[in-house]
C-alpha cells in the first residue's frame, strides 16, 4: 500500500512540474575570435534579469556554443574571457522553447595587443640574385645596383605637418598613444618608374595590431595618429580565403580593377597562400615594362624592400609562413601599352631543415585586371577597400580624391556573403565612424584642386 501511495505522489509532482518547465526557453549561440573568426573555448556567458535570483552561467566548448535554459524574460548577456574586451547584449527576450543568438565577436583586449594572435613574421629573407635548377643563393653586390642600396621608400614622402609640430600631436591634443602604438612616420611609398627599378620585394613582417589600435582609437570618438596606421596590419586582418591558382606549394592570387581614386592606374591585389608549413618564404614582383610604366607597393613602408645580406656575425632570421596562412599585399599598376602578361610573380621558400632556396613562378596575364570591381572576387574588394581606410586615415595623396562616403560606398559593393561577417560589418561602421571624426584640412590645397591632380608625383602641400 505504502509502495503504491509513493508511485503515486511521483507521478503527481512530475506532472506538477510539466508546465514549469515548459515554461523555460532554451537559448544557445557562439563565440568567435573577432580577427581570425575563429571559435572560441572557455568564455564565460553569463545571464542576468529580473525574473532571476542571482545569474546563470555557462562556457563556451571547443566550437564556440553555449546553451543557457532560463524562464521567459528580458536578459543582459555578458560574454568575458582573458585577454579579451568583454562584450555585453541587453534586451535579449527569452521566450518558451528554443532561441538562437547571432554570433559574438570578442576583440583582444588593447593592452594584450603586443602579444597579437596573428603570429609576427620575421625579417625577409635575401632576395633572389642567382638560379641553378631551381635553387637561388645570394651573390655579391654589384655596385652601384639601386637595389643595393637604401630604398627610396625609407624616407617620408608625405610633407611633414605645418609649424613643425608632429601629426599625432595635431591629431590627439593633450593625449598621448597608447602603449603598445608604434608612431615613427615611415611616409606613404612613392611611385617607381620601371625603368629605373622594375623589381618589387617585400617581407611578410606584420601583424594587426596597427588595425586592433585604431579601431580602439574610434571606438573611444579619436582618430587614430596617422604615423600609428600600417596598411599592410589593416589589408591582412580580414581573411580572403585560400582561393586562387595552385603553384606548387602555394595558393597564388593576382587581380585587380581600374582604381577608384587614381584615374589611369590598376588597384591588383596580391594573395599568398601556404598548402604546407614553410620554414623561410620570401616575394617577389618584376613588372614587364613593356606593359607597366609605373607602380606602387601600397603599405610596407616599415621594411626594406631590398633587404641586405646579413653580416658573418649576424644570425638569419627566418620567414616562416604556417600551412594555410595568407598574406596580401596591394599594388598600384599603370598600364603602359596591351600584353600578355604585366609581370612574374615569383616565390622563393625553405622547407623543413633544408636551407637550399627552391623558387615557383607564375606569370600574372592582363586578363587578371578586370574593367571593373564589380568582375573581381568579393574578396579582392574588402582587401581594396581595408587599403584604401588605412590610406585615408593616414592622409595618404593618393586617396584625396576619394571621400569617407564614396569609401563607405565601396564597402556596400563587397557585397554578401562577406558584408554579413562580423569583422566586416564592424569595419563598415568604423568607416562612418571615422568620416564623422575626420576634420583635417586638406594639405594639398583646397577641393577644387582635385580635378587636375597630378596622378604620377605627390606635389608639395598647398599645391
Amino acid at each position: 500500500m505504502k509502495s503504491t501511495s509513493a508511485r503515486w505522489l511521483c507521478c503527481l509532482l512530475v506532472l506538477l512540474a510539466l508546465p514549469a518547465l515548459g515554461q523555460e526557453g532554451s537559448l544557445t549561440g557562439s563565440v568567435l575570435h573577432a580577427l581570425s573568426q575563429q571559435p572560441l573555448a572557455g568564455v564565460k556567458v553569463s545571464a542576468a534579469s529580473p525574473v532571476l535570483q542571482g545569474e546563470r552561467v555557462t562556457t563556451t566548448d571547443a566550437r564556440g556554443l553555449y546553451t543557457l535554459r532560463l524562464p521567459p524574460g528580458r536578459y543582459a548577456l555578458r560574454f568575458e574571457k582573458e585577454s579579451f574586451s568583454p562584450v555585453t547584449r541587453t534586451d535579449v527576450e527569452v521566450k518558451a522553447g528554443p532561441r538562437r543568438e547571432a554570433p559574438v565577436a570578442l576583440h583582444p583586449a588593447l593592452a594584450a595587443v603586443s602579444g597579437s594572435t596573428f603570429q609576427p613574421l620575421a625579417p625577409f629573407a635575401p632576395p633572389l640574385r642567382l638560379e641553378s635548377d631551381g635553387v637561388a643563393w645570394m651573390a655579391a653586390p654589384r655596385v652601384g645596383d639601386i637595389r643595393d642600396r637604401a630604398p627610396p621608400w625609407a624616407l617620408p614622402q608625405n610633407p611633414p605637418p605645418r609649424d613643425g609640430a608632429s601629426a599625432f600631436a595635431q591629431m590627439f591634443p593633450g593625449s598621448k598613444p597608447l602603449r603598445d602604438s608604434d608612431t615613427r612616420g615611415h611616409g606613404v611609398n612613392p611611385t617607381i618608374d620601371t625603368e629605373e627599378e622594375r623589381v618589387s620585394t617585400y617581407t611578410f613582417q606584420m601583424s594587426t595590431a596597427s588595425y586592433a589600435l585604431a579601431r580602439g582609437y574610434l571606438e573611444r570618438d579619436t582618430l587614430p595618429a596617422e604615423e600609428s596606421v600600417r596598411v599592410e596590419d589593416f589589408v591582412n586582418s580580414f581573411d580572403l580565403g585560400p582561393s586562387g591558382e595552385q603553384v606548387g606549394l602555394f595558393f597564388l592570387t593576382v587581380e585587380g580593377f581600374p582604381s577608384p581614386s587614381r584615374k589611369g592606374y590598376h588597384v591588383v591585389r596580391v594573395s599568398v597562400c601556404a598548402r604546407e608549413a614553410l620554414s623561410d618564404v620570401g616575394v617577389q614582383l618584376e613588372f614587364e615594362r613593356g606593359a607597366v610604366s609605373r607602380y606602387r607597393l601600397v603599405g610596407y613602408e616599415n621594411q626594406s624592400a631590398t633587404p641586405e645580406k646579413p653580416s658573418d656575425d649576424d644570425e638569419e632570421t627566418p620567414v616562416p609562413l604556417a600551412k594555410g596562412a595568407c598574406v596580401t599585399a596591394i599594388y598600384e599598376v599603370k598600364l603602359l601599352r596591351p600584353a600578355i602578361a604585366f609581370g612574374t610573380l615569383r616565390i622563393l621558400y625553405e622547407q623543413g631543415e633544408n636551407t637550399m632556396w627552391r623558387r615557383v613562378q607564375m606569370l600574372m596575364p592582363s586578363s587578371t585586371l578586370r574593367s571593373s570591381a564589380a568582375k573581381v572576387a568579393p574578396a579582392t574588394r574588402l582587401a581594396y577597400v581595408a587599403a584604401a581606410f588605412a590610406e585615408k586615415l593616414r592622409g595618404s595623396y593618393w586617396t584625396r580624391s576619394l571621400d569617407w562616403a564614396r569609401l563607405h560606398a565601396l564597402w556596400e559593393e563587397v557585397g554578401a556573403p562577406l558584408t554579413e561577417r562580423p569583422d566586416v560589418v564592424e569595419l563598415g561602421a568604423l568607416i562612418k565612424k571615422a568620416g564623422a571624426l575626420d576634420h583635417r584640412k586638406d594639405l594639398y590645397g583646397p577641393a577644387s584642386t582635385l580635378s587636375n591632380m597630378d596622378m604620377d608625383n605627390v606635389p608639395g602641400p598647398g599645391k
